[in-house]
């Protein structure tokens, strides 16, 4: 379990710690304070430096810049104040404990000049010019060749930089535990339908069913129908306890869409990390205490360490009002605030 969460010059926050983490986190202040760059920190932090977390991470805010039919990462982002990025320029992440520190640093071009030949990255147009490297170490040890940096703070993404490249990714043990990042808007429901599966494959078809009835109490079934390409909404349906017909998922509200996909998130992530960017989304106020009963006891019956982001009060009290009825989850949880660190 990670109890600290130290980050050098890692976007806003050009030093920082936080401690005295514990199973379910609950990371609170004002919009533009870094809440999501800690969960996103923390993302990297636990993939052991896979380069994918990092352009993901990217890809969410929409940091990228489009060249021909290609959206780009910018990777200067991820450095404190938004640098014009020079060789030696580096941010790190770490957790003081089991867990490898990592460190992401921008490395000449002549360092990596013989690691391209090597690795036979595909040619570049006129538009992208090659200036400098993107090099993760991972402890005191680097195991993945330098990525490519161009002009701007542009890096290629992993999947882009040749067959040789990606055989070493894909050499690499990333034998970490299971996590996911769930954003508010985040419904893939191909990917939800196929958690689904492996749920009724463990028979835990009953717990996913206990936790919709926080919004909905007379749900007794859920369908993801098969033989679809594409999912929508349409495509999922609800068995309600009366006899009428089984409803799309999208005819019960957000609210529902959203508890289904944190319920199935923490199934997925049994014995692993789930980290969740605004996490009263959809929730109206009422809801509050039995959303969080369901996280916290879910992550201590999984063993899953939650991070968790809000700027709502009521999210704050309503996981307040579940420790004033359950005092003896209070070891479990933390609520940290963040200021900003920007004047």
């Amino acid at each position: 379990m990670i109890r600290n969460i130290f980050l050098e010059g890692y976007r806003s926050f050009e030093s920082f710690k936080l401690s005295g983490l514990n199973r379910v986190n609950l990371i609170v202040g004002m919009n533009g304070c870094g809440k999501t760059s800690i969960l996103e920190a923390v993302d990297f932090l636990i993939s052991g430096g896979n380069p994918t977390v990092l352009t993901r991470s990217l890809d969410r805010r929409g940091e990228s810049k489009t060249f021909g039919s290609e959206e780009v990462p910018v990777v200067s982002h991820l450095y404190f104040g938004h640098p014009l990025l020079r060789p030696g320029a580096k941010f790190r992440v770490s957790a003081g404990n089991r867990i490898k520190p990592l460190t992401v640093e921008i490395v000449a071009l002549e360092d990596i000049a013989q690691q391209i030949m090597l690795l036979d990255y595909p040619e570049y147009g006129d538009d992208l010019l090659l200036e400098k490297g993107l090099r993760i170490t991972v402890g005191d040890s680097q195991e993945l060749p330098d990525m490519p940096l161009f002009e701007d703070g542009l890096v290629r993404f992993p999947s882009t930089l040749g067959t040789k490249y990606i055989r070493r990714l894909s050499e690499l043990s990333y034998s970490f535990p299971p996590s996911l990042f769930l954003t508010p808007d985040f419904l893939n429901l191909s990917s939800m339908r196929d958690v689904w599966n492996q749920v009724i494959v463990d028979k835990r078809e009953s717990e996913v069913l206990e936790a919709m009835k926080i919004l909905r109490t007379d749900i007794e079934s859920i369908h993801f129908l098969s033989g679809r390409n594409s999912l929508r909404s349409s495509e999922v349906l609800i068995g309600l306890h009366s006899e009428g017909p089984r409803l799309p998922l999208g005819s019960l509200g957000d609210g529902v869409r959203r508890l289904l996909a944190l319920s199935l998130a923490l199934v997925r992530t049994n014995r692993g990390y789930l980290l969740i960017d605004e996490i009263d989304t959809g929730f109206h106020f009422t809801a509050m205490q039995k959303m969080w009963n369901l996280v916290v006891s879910s992550a201590l019956r999984s063993n899953i360490q939650v991070f968790a982001t809000t700027h709502s009060f009521d999210c704050i009290l309503g996981l307040a009002s579940l420790v004033e009825a359950r005092p003896e989850l209070a070891p479990e949880i933390s609520i940290q605030k963040i200021e900003s660190s920007l004047k």
